[in-house]
């Protein structure tokens, strides 16, 4: 192992991949992986292996996922087609551990939860969003339940120039839930708000590509979103920007 890369550890690695190291630790990162194999290769060995998974998996044997069932006088249920189902589940175990897998060799983290939601992004297609629009009624209903159980209000951001909003689900990473808000562009781009309580401090906006996905991440009074969806990260900002400024405007 070379110098640089033994002084990054495996946790600083999972940070830049969140985009949720500082900005000195990733102007680090940034300068070590230009010249540095072994570090280069430890943060490959972190990531998702997405072209196993595209394999197994692939678009056009899924079935759309149907919105979430809401028992309003108690707590929700969510119903899922099952081959997209099964899906989730395998995303979501790479993401919480299972033993003897790609990701999990000795002294290897597990990845964070923005790669994980990328990895489940990434199989969406613009048919995936258009099929599964859910009323005003059932959406505002999901978005509700998600506020009750986080306190994160989110109804602000079902309006947005540019961003057409189609569904609200709630999903779950190491047993928090986790709000997937699915939106279309104007050219039929799929794109995606994820929120998630977390324990990270406070973070300025910051743009990645994960999992081949442009993505604009920031944390704010311990909650994290992330902004996802198309290759260009300016467009990931500028929807990230208005969200942020919607979001604090109440």
């Amino acid at each position: 192992m070379t110098k640089a890369s033994a002084r990054i550890s495996d946790e600083d690695l999972t940070a830049y991949l969140d985009g949720e190291a500082d900005e000195q630790l990733s102007r680090g990162i940034d300068r070590a992986l230009e010249t540095d194999p072994d570090l280069q290769n430890r943060i490959e060995a972190l990531m998702l292996p997405m072209d196993v998974l595209r394999e197994a998996f692939a678009v056009d044997r899924l079935a759309a996922p149907e919105p979430p069932v809401l028992d309003l006088d108690g707590p929700a249920t969510r119903q899922w087609a099952a081959p997209l189902r099964l899906v989730a589940s395998v995303v979501l175990a790479f993401g919480v551990g299972i033993s003897g897998g790609y990701l999990l060799q000795p002294k290897q983290a597990a990845p964070g939860w923005i790669d994980v939601v990328a990895s489940y992004q990434s199989l969406y297609m613009t048919e995936t969003v258009e099929q599964t629009t859910q009323s005003p009624a059932m959406a505002n209903a999901v978005l509700e339940q998600f506020h009750s159980r986080s306190g994160v209000d989110l109804a602000a951001v079902t309006a947005l120039e540019g961003l057409d909003f189609h569904r609200a689900q709630v999903l779950g990473f190491n047993n928090k839930p986790l709000m997937q808000m699915a939106y279309l562009g104007d050219e039929g781009t799929p794109f995606a708000l994820c929120v998630i309580n977390t324990a990270n401090a406070d973070s300025a906006l910051t743009d990645r590509m994960a999992q081949g996905l442009a993505a604009t991440s920031w944390t704010s009074d311990g909650v994290g979103y992330l902004v996802i969806g198309g290759q260009d990260p300016s467009r990931t900002r500028r929807f990230a920007e208005q969200m942020k400024t919607r979001l604090e405007q109440g």
